[in-house]
């Protein structure tokens, strides 16, 4: 149930950042491309959660409101904890809300849509309430502000932890047995119990890890804002859905590739950098983001063109 990377993903993001480096001014510049990668980094990490849930064949809506409860507890458990307590709380919170998921999806057999729009408002709600609606600033602190600010050997904590990531999503998909568990649930659920494989822990496993990068993605953002925030990353969980669908990973479940990942989230880091250089309206980030979705799900019921234009076509 594995799949290859489409060559046709990397194409696609090689030829956008082309276009990006002639048509964006400022674009290709050293300090702008850190920039977009730091940006990137924080999306990549939870679009690997994300992507354990598609291959599941879930879907996840709560990572945004995830995020914003995380950042606000970790704030909030700053002046008790000190700041390693601190992010460790707000990171346990997602997790916390990821096991949620996966219970009510695994065990119950709840839709994944219902369960995770659910949970969203709950998180949000819950941040809103915590801090009455306005951000709680965090005092400043060397160690509070290293997962977004660090550097190691020159470069920025937040990319490495981006690669680490992918890395161990790579491992767990294609060398870990959980990964191949993963693959057979979601590619066909009643299968997978007829094959004696206990579907609802495997599912509730799945939220768990996909809650696991979430948080990582919440400390390096809550440190980037140096803030608890309730209305932290809105956009933040459907911007990993679009990372994952313009990669190439079928929202069907049971296949997908970490490189997919990574390409999908460039393209989305990218296009909206190019918004806000070119002076166009925020807005047009959504606009664009839907245009690359909607043309990525249409593309993906003819791979085979792009592959062609690439040189790679399977055969």
């Amino acid at each position: 149930m594995r799949t290859k990377c489409p060559p046709a993903v990397a194409l696609v993001c090689l030829g956008l950042f082309l276009l990006c480096c002639l048509f964006v001014p400022r674009f290709a510049t050293l300090g702008n491309i850190e920039n977009v990668l730091r940006v990137a980094a924080i999306l990549c990490i939870v679009a690997c959660g994300q992507a354990i849930v598609i291959i599941l064949g879930g879907i996840e809506f709560s990572f945004g409101a995830s995020v914003a409860l995380s950042s606000v507890v970790t704030v909030m458990t700053l002046p008790t904890a000190g700041p390693i307590g601190g992010l460790v709380a707000g990171g346990a919170t997602v997790i916390g809300i990821g096991a949620v998921n996966g219970w009510l999806v695994g065990r119950m057999g709840l839709p994944p849509v219902i369960v995770t729009l659910g949970t969203l408002m709950m998180a949000s709600g819950t941040a809103a309430w915590l801090v009455g609606g306005l951000p709680l600033d965090a005092p400043p602190s060397a160690v509070f502000s290293w997962p977004a600010r660090g550097r190691v050997l020159g470069i920025p904590v937040s990319i490495l932890t981006a690669m680490l990531a992918c890395l161990a999503l790579h491992l767990l998909l294609a060398h870990g047995r959980i990964g191949r568990l993963w693959y057979h649930v979601g590619a066909n659920p009643p299968a997978a119990r007829l094959a004696g494989i206990d579907v609802a822990r495997i599912t509730l496993l799945g939220y768990v890890v996909a809650g696991a990068f979430c948080a990582v993605g919440a400390i390096i953002l809550t440190s980037r804002v140096a803030s608890g925030q309730p209305a932290l990353a809105p956009n933040l969980a459907f911007e990993t859905i679009a990372a994952c669908a313009i990669g190439g990973l079928p929202l069907s479940g049971g296949r997908g590739h970490v490189l997919q990942v990574v390409f999908g989230v460039l393209t989305v880091a990218m296009l909206n950098n190019a918004v806000v250089l070119i002076n166009l309206p925020v807005a047009w980030q959504l606009v664009l983001l839907g245009l690359a979705v909607l043309a990525s799900v249409g593309l993906q019921k003819d791979w085979g063109a792009l592959k062609r234009l690439a040189g790679r076509a399977d055969r």
